[in-house]
């Protein structure tokens, strides 16, 4: 007698593998491989333009993009500095895995001329931001231009240095890009660092007459880092979140739903939930009539999450934030 073979959902089901990486710009920045498997969605790309117009139309030059944990900040964020990478190779496939036309704004705002721009990404950690930007500044340099030891470099230092290599013409411009900004601020709260180094940052890049920028990452408000300090400190770093142009970053819930299915292999057919699946997505179209025609499809993608749950999951992510 053939015995019955009983699958589980391990046997069947699996995370696709480029989903189970997370990002870090310090280390990724100038592989190819970082940004396999990444999928550039309307959101993301609008965040980009937000920043590219603002770049192109005024002397803005200090941005932060806020948005949830696990929105593809950081993702976006290396997609932009390999988009301005010395290799052009690597320039090509950043533009082709961001979906740039050659005559998009972000390729205008961000022209690569013939060098490429000089990058320093960070990863934040609590400790001092002004230490961290210069040992990740000192790495892209040559030797004989660092003659400061990381324990002795001042903020007035650092700012002259970015100014300067933005205002070199070696370069097609400074991208400083700091991922978990928030880390910073936090160590600015608990170690009592000055929070007006970003300040002068921000004013800098403007006022620079070179194209220096800076892009920090966070999850939340820049001023709910200070929830903790009194009154007059709060309003103080109101004033400095000010200098920075802030530009959400929230997938839409059919962008979530899209990514989860991405996420999920399965080699086992369900033809059983399509009746289900496309019931729930017509409940939801007759209160959001611009959903998209296929978001039936996108749920059952998410199988064996149930089309409710990953219709779900989208909102109640971003409840916190």
């Amino acid at each position: 007698m053939k015995a019955k073979v009983i699958q589980v959902l391990a046997d069947v089901v699996s995370i696709s593998r480029q989903f189970q990486r997370s990002i870090r710009i310090d280390t990724d920045f100038g592989r190819e491989d970082g940004l396999q498997g990444y999928i550039c969605q309307g959101t993301a790309r609008a965040v980009l333009e937000g920043t590219a117009r603002q770049i192109l139309e005024t002397k803005q030059r200090a941005f932060t993009w806020t948005g949830p944990y696990g929105g593809g900040k950081s993702s976006l964020a290396l997609a932009l500095c390999s988009l301005v990478h010395h290799q052009p190779s690597i320039r090509e496939t950043a533009q082709h895995v961001l979906g740039l036309n050659n005559d998009n704004l972000v390729l205008e705002a961000f022209n690569s001329g013939k060098n490429g721009w000089l990058v320093i990404p960070v990863v934040g950690r609590r400790t001092s931001v002004v230490q961290e930007l210069y040992r990740a500044l000192t790495k892209s340099l040559p030797a004989e231009s660092q003659n400061k030891s990381i324990a002795n470099v001042t903020s007035a230092d650092l700012l002259e240095i970015l100014v300067r290599e933005a205002e070199s013409g070696e370069n097609a411009g400074v991208l400083v890009v700091i991922d978990e900004l928030g880390k910073f601020l936090e160590s600015a709260v608990h170690n009592g660092d000055d929070v007006y180094f970003y300040q002068e940052l921000a004013e800098m890049a403007s006022r620079s007459r070179g194209k220096l920028v800076v892009v920090g990452i966070l999850h939340q408000a820049f001023e709910q880092y200070a929830t903790k300090l009194g009154r007059d400190a709060r309003e103080e770093w109101s004033k400095i979140q000010g200098r920075f142009v802030d530009i959400p970053l929230i997938a839409g819930s059919d962008e979530l739903v899209e990514l989860t299915g991405k996420a999920i292999d399965t080699s086992l057919p369900h033809p059983w939930t399509k009746s289900l699946s496309k019931k729930i997505a017509l409940s939801i179209k007759m209160r959001r009539p611009t959903v998209n025609p296929d978001f039936w499809a996108r749920l059952d993608n998410c199988w064996p999450l149930h089309p409710a749950t990953a219709a779900l999951l989208g909102p109640i992510s971003k409840r916190r934030f």
